[in-house]
């Protein structure tokens, strides 16, 4: 009777390590293939960021001197223009001086707290604004400074 008590043991002690061991392998090969899944959706997520870019361009460097402020002197900004298409590029070209007088005197307007403004995202909407007023074959869909120095 000793000798079935302990066997009894031994069979309980091998189905207790068996459903442990399968359990592990069975949370270990679910856990596997939900984060390697998931990587894939956020390496397909950022292809699609990157392909959702629009053709850019370059609007040039401005150095400006601010009016009617009592704390900012001047504003140096570099600025980059998303554009629909890129048959765009040859309007924006010809009318560069007018656009560079549209930012010059938008970045001379402003106040403290616009210019001070942790995302720009007022100035460059307003910019965005001015600027596509200008246009006839297109618009800016996005601005960006990809320098901004408020002193």
């Amino acid at each position: 009777m000793a000798e079935e008590g302990q066997m009894n043991y031994k069979m309980l002690a091998l189905i207790v390590v068996l459903v442990i061991v399968i359990t592990g392998v069975a949370s270990f090969t679910f856990f596997t293939y939900f984060s390697v899944s998931g990587d894939k959706d956020q390496e397909e997520k950022k292809v699609e960021r990157v392909e959702d870019i629009r053709p850019t361009y370059n609007a040039g460097d401005f150095t400006v001197n601010i009016t009617e402020n009592s704390r900012i002197n001047f504003v140096r900004a570099s600025i980059v223009f998303e554009i629909e298409n890129e048959d765009l590029v040859e309007e924006l070209d010809k009318r560069s001086s007018q656009i560079r007088d549209r930012i010059i005197s938008t970045l001379r307007a402003q106040n403290e707290s616009i210019l001070e403004e942790p995302g720009a995202d007022t100035i460059k909407e307003i910019v965005k604004t001015k600027i596509n007023d200008l246009l006839i074959s297109g618009e800016i869909t996005n601005v960006w400074f990809t320098e901004l120095v408020v002193q």
